[in-house]
């Protein structure tokens, strides 16, 4: 089976991953496209303003062409132009380069400018077809683990935990007894009906808008030794390219009594805990990728790894013309 995914600069082949293997992808030349566009305005006053959009090739091979579309919010209209030839599309404006500043080697730049009536910045702008300021950023960090999580009985059995921490925000909180999910909540705090006396455990993790999963913060009623690890993840992969970094996922491993989270290690450095079945490791290039994810459990038993390898080659040589 072969997957096909896109870094920012590079289109890339990944060939079938084997758990224990080694598999190879190519890095081949990205699409001429590759483009963002930056806004700035360079001088202001009541009325209006004069505006410069700097397009760039962030691709690694020649641009050749490049077509930038925006509208302008009511209220706002252009003036004079320059650097670029101007068409309508409806209420959209249309720039694209002339003969002399259409072609742009890999890191290069240019940029047109207009002038504005009016204070309103571009809307909706796309270059070449693409959003101007290039693929969304994709969020690789989990939420930090639920603090302090405990427990208080009365009539109404209340989980309290302090709040977890994340780049983009926490979205909510999954409560599980044993492995089985109870709830999610936005608050800080779960009161459930007084369970009947028994050794159980509990568990609590935070969800953020990304879909990252914390590791589980275990709340324990009454605890037995426990002392067996948890079992190696399984069917352990790496499904694709995005932003920088590559995608890894498995299925669940098990454990006898609560099962916390999962270690991602990259070429033998811990790169993240995560509480659900996928994560992220960053993408440095050409070189090789061992990828290693163990489990753990509420008593801080470790379980085997789990491994893949991956190779990534730079493309063959061009032939030489005949």
């Amino acid at each position: 089976m072969r997957l096909r995914a896109v870094l920012p600069r590079r289109a890339v082949r990944l060939a079938t991953a084997v758990v224990l293997g080694l598999a190879t992808i190519i890095v081949l030349p990205a699409p001429a496209h590759a483009a963002t566009a930056t806004f700035v305005k360079t001088s202001e006053w009541s009325s209006g303003y004069v505006g410069t959009m700097t397009v760039r090739n962030d691709s690694d091979v020649t641009l050749t062409s490049w077509r930038v579309e925006f509208g302008l919010p009511a209220g706002t209209t252009l003036g004079s132009h320059w650097n670029a030839q101007l068409t309508r599309d409806g209420d959209r404006l249309v720039f694209t380069n002339l003969s002399w500043n259409g072609t742009l080697a890999a890191g290069a730049s240019t940029s047109f400018g207009w002038v504005a009536d009016g204070q309103g910045a571009p809307q909706g702008c796309t270059v070449n077809g693409a959003p101007c300021a290039g693929p969304p950023q994709v969020d690789v960090t989990p939420p930090t683990t639920p603090g302090n999580a405990r427990y208080l009985t009365g009539p109404m059995t209340t989980l309290n935990w302090e709040p977890s921490t994340d780049d983009t925000g926490v979205v909510e909180y999954q409560i599980f007894h044993r492995t089985t999910q109870i709830a999610t909540t936005t608050a800080t705090s779960f009161s459930m009906p007084t369970p009947p006396p028994m050794v159980t455990t509990y568990g609590v993790r935070a969800v953020d808008a990304a879909g990252n999963i914390s590791p589980f913060a275990p709340i324990h009623f009454g605890q037995l030794p426990d002392t067996t690890p948890p079992t190696a993840p399984a069917n352990l992969r790496i499904s694709g390219l995005s932003n920088g970094h590559l995608a890894v996922r498995w299925d669940a491993a098990t454990d006898e009594t609560f099962l916390v989270g999962y270690e991602i290690y990259l070429n033998g450095t811990l790169i993240s805990r995560v509480g659900g079945t996928s994560g992220y490791v960053p993408y440095h290039g050409y070189g090789t990728y061992w990828v290693r994810v163990r489990a753990w459990d509420s008593s801080g038993n470790l379980g085997p790894y789990a491994q893949v390898g991956l190779a990534v080659d730079p493309p063959p040589p061009t032939p030489l013309a005949r």
